[in-house]
């Protein structure tokens, strides 16, 4: 399960990794990922009184990721806030957390704590194929000012190789609205959970609204027909539960998704569904013929 995974039709997709901090990293190399697609850094963070220092978060990302070395690694930014609160941002309660300050929108309240993130990960990327990826996006200012953020802490490393930059659409406006998200990166990553859930009022992990909760539901899938065709030339990424979903997987390839990111137990599983695929015409109609009356 270690080869590349090939469509029946030659089109390679590649499967990607998951990933928290305290994760078996070697079981992602076991069952075959090609990379890791979305690596959680929080749990470096959500027990501690301060922040890591740059040469604290360095050293521990060097030795978390280093058994990948050779396979691209995309980290998420610290993404808290809302239900992820952490000990030294001391937030006030939101009377409603899913939609006040979290990833990208805490970020920006919070400068230093992103440059140290960034410059532990400019020297990671000087050893190991590192993507560097922005939690939560919404609107273009959000990417905007990160970029800037980005660049100028870039700046202080002169010579130093540049890690492709990018954002995560999880809401309907970013996806609707992902011509302009994609001006400002280098690949787009789209996270199903919170795009399902915010497109459909009900919350992922609440049994009092589970029903309303569905990942394939026809309007999540239009929008990821959106994102995929207004962003061309944008590498794109799906990472969430539908990602590794097997009876959605076709459907997914021929929207034109070909870089998924799962938990590692699903990987071989979805190698070898990817083989037995014949995609004809890419991004045909599957979405417009999704059961409308969920």
């Amino acid at each position: 399960c270690r080869e590349p995974a090939f469509t029946l039709d030659r089109e390679l997709v590649t499967v990607e990794a998951n990933l928290g901090a305290h994760d078996d990293v070697e079981l992602a190399i076991d069952n075959g990922a090609d990379g890791v697609g979305l690596f959680r850094i929080e749990q470096l963070y959500l027990a501690r009184a301060l922040p890591p220092s740059e040469d604290e978060l360095f050293e521990e990302l060097r030795a978390l990721t280093a058994p990948l070395r050779g396979r691209p690694v995309t980290l998420r930014l610290l993404d808290v806030g809302g239900d992820k609160p952490v000990p030294f941002l001391p937030l006030p309660v939101e009377p409603n957390p899913s939609l006040g300050r979290r990833g990208v929108r805490l970020l920006l309240e919070y400068p230093q704590l992103v440059r140290t993130q960034l410059a532990a990960l400019f020297r990671l990327a000087q050893e190991q194929d590192v993507r560097i990826l922005v939690p939560m996006v919404t609107l273009e200012e959000d990417i905007r000012e990160m970029r800037v953020l980005f660049d100028a802490t870039l700046a202080t490393f002169p010579g130093a190789k540049r890690p492709p930059f990018g954002a995560m659409i999880e809401t309907p406006a970013a996806a609707l609205g992902v011509a302009t998200i994609a001006r400002h990166v280098d690949f787009l990553s789209v996270g199903t959970n919170d795009l399902a859930q915010y497109t459909l009022a009900a919350g992922r992990d609440d049994p009092t609204v589970s029903r309303y909760y569905d990942d394939t539901h026809a309007a999540v899938l239009r929008l990821l027909a959106i994102a995929i065709t207004d962003a061309p030339g944008v590498p794109i990424a799906l990472c969430g539960e539908l990602a590794g979903r097997e009876e959605t997987m076709p459907q997914l390839l021929r929207l034109g998704f070909r870089s998924l990111s799962m938990a590692p137990g699903l990987i071989p599983a979805a190698k070898e569904l990817i083989r037995g695929v014949r995609l004809g015409e890419r991004r045909a109609k599957p979405v417009v013929a999704h059961d409308q009356g969920h």
